[in-house]
């Protein structure tokens, strides 16, 4: 019986190392249609979400199948609820994704030369995020996710910046109003990625203490609640 729940754990692990590969890598395809303004890339983009939709609820369904099949307890069972809120996390993470190709959409029918400012470099920090989140949860590293949780403030004084530059961008320059507001967008969108990477790094943490806290900046578990213990 261990070996096959073995086997499962392993397929969900498996599963949202897969589902993670595919928002990440449409993040990245993302801010590329939209500084190369690439029309072609940036319809793409949304047509290849239908899938990852789909294995978010294929994930959902394996975790409570094994739950209610292998009835795992202690911290098999904080895996597996685990499991279930990243796979929603990385799918809401595809559509922050899409919600940038939108903005690159917009951007190139408008036909509007607005600058990206600092969006590479933003994009590059919430990646790094994104990726370490997903590697924290299949390796189970606490520590990758603690050092993962203090990245996101990067990740908020790019989009400060960013919101500096483009705010000056339109008022002196009205003609970019438009693109501005689609640049913003963009940025709105890798800035809550950041925050969806610094939610599952919190989840590896819980799988590894079994704490459930609000402020998991910290190794305080004061007034902390400890669930599935073992």
């Amino acid at each position: 019986m261990r070996t096959q729940f073995d086997r499962e754990l392993a397929d969900i692990r498996n599963a949202i190392q897969q589902l993670g590969a595919q928002a990440s890598r449409a993040t990245a395809r993302a801010v590329d249609a939209l500084i190369n303004r690439n029309m072609e890339e940036a319809r793409a983009i949304k047509r290849d979400d239908i899938s990852s939709d789909k294995l978010r609820y294929e994930i959902e369904s394996l975790c409570l199948t094994v739950i209610a099949t292998q009835q795992p307890v202690a911290r098999d069972l904080r895996e597996l609820t685990a499991a279930t809120f990243v796979a929603v996390e990385l799918e809401r993470c595809g559509d922050y994704a899409k919600g940038i190709a939108k903005a690159a959409r917009r951007i190139i029918r408008a036909n509007c030369q607005i600058d990206a400012f600092g969006l590479r470099e933003m994009a590059d920090h919430a990646h790094a995020m994104l990726d370490r989140s997903i590697e924290a949860f299949v390796r189970q590293d606490a520590a990758l996710a603690r050092e993962l949780i203090d990245m996101d403030q990067i990740v908020d004084q790019h989009y400060d910046t960013l919101l500096q530059q483009v705010t000056a961008e339109m008022s002196s320059h009205p003609q970019n109003i438009e693109g501005g507001i689609w640049v913003l967008h963009a940025g709105h969108c890798l800035e809550r990625i950041g925050d969806r990477a610094t939610n599952i790094a919190e989840r590896v943490i819980f799988l590894d203490t079994g704490v459930l806290t609000g402020d998991l900046n910290t190794r305080s578990t004061d007034g902390a609640r400890t669930l599935f213990p073992g």
